[in-house]
């Protein structure tokens, strides 16, 4: 299979260029570094000038778009703001315009994504079989626009998947080493109230279920890359804190939040039941179901 990545330096593209190379799939990376091509993975530089790679004659199965500013990088100025945005919606123009030009198209597009889409709930429970409303925040509209450009290429005959990822937890990236900092610092505990759902997944089991979703053509539109088992800020503050032999209680008010991170406040305070209905009625099998699975691998 010959896939076509961006965004393959971020935490998830990292660990996915990794799984890929140890398979027979040929990797084609769109970089803006000059980089040497190793056995089956290949560098081709985009988005250095005004002109895009001509890859009309590539035959390319699969479009994985990872492009993206980081998030928690920056404080949310609003100049800051027009860069996260603008670096999704023009990196997904840009992919678009060259797959348009390919004589042979790929089969699916899988497009990153975010549960931050979702509106901010204790009580409701988010399927990605449902349709939901968008949240009326800087989030939920940056995700919007995201989806919106990306599904342009399904007017194209091609398969899409919006990957909605919930807090990814590896030891290399994400948000998991700042949780992990803090807790080693006596700084962890009850963010808020505590109540808020944590919808978590674990690295290993966000790159399975993309090579998943490769050989599963029924699967498209929204799909939850969130364990089936999300738990309270509070409860995953006791799991860690009790890993880590830290104290776990303390309450960090929600006012110090938002006075430290401002309005990235809302990626922990905010609160999103997600459940992969998806990804379990096709019998994907997650490795982590459970935040306990997932702590024991990534800190013993």
């Amino acid at each position: 299979m010959h896939i076509l990545l961006t965004g393959a330096t971020g935490f998830i593209g990292d660990h996915l260029v990794h799984e890929l190379e140890k398979s027979d799939h040929e990797l084609y990376i769109l970089t803006r570094q000059k980089l040497k091509n190793r056995a089956n993975v290949h560098y081709i530089e985009w988005l250095n000038d005004d002109k895009l790679p001509n890859l009309e004659d590539l035959p390319v199965d699969v479009c994985i778009n990872f492009a993206g500013a980081g998030l928690m990088d920056e404080k949310w100025t609003y100049e800051r703001k027009k860069v996260i945005v603008n670096s999704r919606i023009e990196a997904t123009s840009a992919l678009l315009s060259i797959v348009k030009k390919m004589k042979s198209k790929p089969k699916l597009w899988i497009n990153a994504s975010a549960i931050g889409a979702y509106t901010s709930s204790k009580s409701t429970i988010y399927l990605d079989t449902e349709e939901n409303t968008y949240a009326d925040n800087f989030l939920g509209k940056t995700v919007y626009e995201w989806e919106k450009t990306a599904s342009a290429a399904s007017d194209l005959g091609i398969r899409v998947v919006y990957a909605r990822f919930g807090l990814v937890l590896g030891t290399d990236g994400g948000s998991f080493p700042v949780f992990e900092k803090l807790f080693q610092t006596y700084t962890g505990g009850r963010f808020g109230n505590g109540r808020q759902w944590y919808s978590w997944i674990h690295v290993d089991d966000v790159v399975a279920a993309i090579l998943f979703i490769f050989d599963h053509e029924q699967i498209s539109g929204v799909v939850n890359f969130t364990a089936p088992h999300p738990v309270q800020e509070k409860k995953f503050a006791e799991r860690l804190g009790k890993k880590m032999h830290k104290p776990y209680k303390t309450p960090v008010p929600k006012k110090i939040i938002k006075f430290i991170l401002g309005e990235r406040a809302m990626t922990i305070l905010d609160s999103q039941r997600a459940y992969p209905e998806k990804l379990m009625s096709h019998h994907f099998e997650f490795r982590f179901e459970t935040l306990q699975e997932a702590l024991d691998d990534l800190l013993d």
